[in-house]
């Protein structure tokens, strides 16, 4: 990645001539909007404890004051496109998920593109780096050819599994998903209020994880403009994930995204697919039963191979505020390489290489094999987490009944029937953007 310019200089650099003085750029002006309130609205996908303590130091550092306002995922999924749909300017700062959101927002425009915000020297810091980002990261952030987002996370999915419990019943790490399956109905013992896996199973949270067993199947969402959910790859994906989902507790179906890792936690489960955002949990004796019992492997192989997804949440302004160039400030502060490095020790999965590749980090990392895992999963990853189809949150909607079906046991033959129905809703949402 590129390295700061003070970094490189030369002892003679560093005592440039009169002609090279005069012609150096000014320092930048972080008190360039001091006195200004501005304010900030986002999902909090558990990043918010990390930021929101440290906004003194954005005040301090800018002398802007920030109004900042988070709300779970689902209710903000639910209330920001009613915002944007009215032009609302109530706020500066915003959050997206490009993969979910982008299609819609850049057909509404609903974004600012970032670029000529990343390009200016008067309103971005040379330290902010933007290089800083790897490819595979600088692409999630994109919608056509426009940056839209800064993202404060990198996701991928992997599994998390008891290495006590797989030990104990005898078995090697397994690599496909038919493996696990069997290691989860061995190990599974409800009497003793311990089930084989746990996954998501609330509506349109399903396509997360169950994304790699579609591609790992050699399954797509679309093709050729076609809806296809209801292919045989699909299907058998589908199978799959149900088959996973019965050993999992009761309720299953109606798991949100963080549920299965707090199962996990209480030390009732074998196994849970899901995405990278839980180690630092998991490893806290204060928050886990299974606390140094748990180990880390790369999504199972399919009759495709391994295809983990890669995404995340991250910052961008509000195409309607009255006050873009501060809210730039803003998301430049807080994606800035000091706060990905400090999230980063925390256990926070960042998207800029400088934090994973930090001494600090490398000193200090408790789970090499989590990071080993998800460094390889950044590698890998191609698949789509959702549907490429807008708008995000109802086409996983539409994805998820099937998705829910399966966990209730569904047979292949209703399986198809849901899918085949669900299918039509899809190709209507798919033909609404022509």
């Amino acid at each position: 990645s590129t390295q700061p310019t003070q970094a490189v200089q030369s002892t003679e650099a560093s005592q440039p001539t009169q002609a090279s003085a005069s012609t150096q750029a000014p320092a930048f002006d972080w008190k360039k909007f001091s006195g200004q309130t501005i304010k900030v609205y986002i999902a909090d996908s558990g990043q918010a404890q990390y930021i929101q303590p440290k906004l003194p130091e954005f005040e301090a550092l800018t002398g802007m004051k920030v109004d900042f306002e988070t709300a779970d995922a689902t209710s903000y999924r639910n209330n920001l496109p009613v915002q944007l749909t009215a032009q609302s300017s109530d706020f500066d700062v915003m959050a997206t998920f490009p993969s979910v959101d982008a299609l819609q927002f850049s057909a509404n425009g609903w974004y600012e593109p970032l670029d000529k915000y990343i390009e200016d020297p008067t309103l971005t810091n040379p330290d902010f780096d933007f290089a800083d980002f790897p490819d595979g990261a600088r692409a999630s952030m994109k919608s056509g050819n426009d940056t839209i987002a800064i993202l404060w996370e990198m996701q991928t999915d992997l599994i998390y599994y008891r290495k006590d419990l797989l030990q104990q019943a005898g078995l090697a790490v397994p690599d496909t998903f038919e493996g696990w399956l069997e290691a989860a109905q061995k190990i599974n013992d409800p009497a003793k209020d311990l089930y084989g896996v746990a996954l998501r199973g609330a509506g349109y949270q399903i396509t997360t994880p169950y994304s790699s067993f579609l591609y790992g199947n050699c399954g797509t969402w679309t093709k050729d403009g076609k809806a296809t959910i209801n292919s045989p790859e699909a299907l058998s994906a589908f199978e799959m994930y149900g088959k996973w989902g019965q050993l999992g507790p009761p309720g299953i179906v109606n798991f949100d995204w963080q549920v299965p890792a707090q199962q996990f936690a209480q030390g009732k489960i074998f196994l849970f697919l899901d995405i990278n955002l839980f180690v630092n949990t998991l490893e806290d004796p204060a928050q886990s039963t299974v606390a140094g019992k748990v180990g880390y492997a790369l999504v199972p192989k399919g009759s495709c191979g391994r295809s983990p997804f890669i995404g995340g949440w991250g910052y961008t302004i509000n195409p309607f505020s009255q006050k873009k160039d501060q809210a730039w400030y803003f998301i430049q502060w807080a994606a800035s390489k000091e706060m990905n490095l400090q999230m980063k020790l925390a256990g926070w999965p960042s998207p800029r290489a400088s934090a994973w590749n930090s001494p600090e980090f490398k000193a200090q990392d408790k789970t090499p094999e989590f990071t080993s895992v998800v460094l390889e999963s950044l590698k890998l990853a191609s698949a789509e987490m959702n549907p490429p189809v807008a708008p995000g949150k109802e086409a996983r909607d539409i994805v998820g009944v099937v998705g829910t079906h399966a966990l209730e046991g569904a047979t292949p033959e209703q399986l198809k029937q849901y899918a085949d129905e669900q299918n039509v809703a899809l190709q209507q949402l798919l033909d609404a953007m022509k």
